[in-house]
C-alpha cells in the first residue's frame, strides 16, 4: 500500500506543475480584474503571484 501512495503523490505533483507564458499570466490578471489596468498592476506585481509563480515580475513602464 505505501507505494501505491507514493505513486499517487508523484502523480498529482506532475498534474500540479503547469507550464505558462508570461501572456497568458498578463491576460488571466486582466480577466480577474475587469479590465482595469491599475488592478491587473497591482496582481502581477503582489507577493502572492511571486510565490504562485516562483518568479518576480517587474512591470517597467
Amino acid at each position: 500500500m505505501p507505494a501505491l501512495r507514493w505513486t499517487a503523490q508523484r502523480a498529482r505533483a506532475a498534474a500540479g506543475k503547469v507550464h505558462l507564458t508570461v501572456g497568458e499570466v498578463i491576460a488571466a490578471a486582466f480577466e480577474t480584474s475587469g479590465g482595469e489596468l491599475s488592478d491587473v498592476m497591482e496582481q502581477l506585481t503582489s507577493p502572492q503571484m511571486t510565490r504562485a509563480l516562483g518568479r518576480r515580475i517587474v512591470v517597467v513602464g
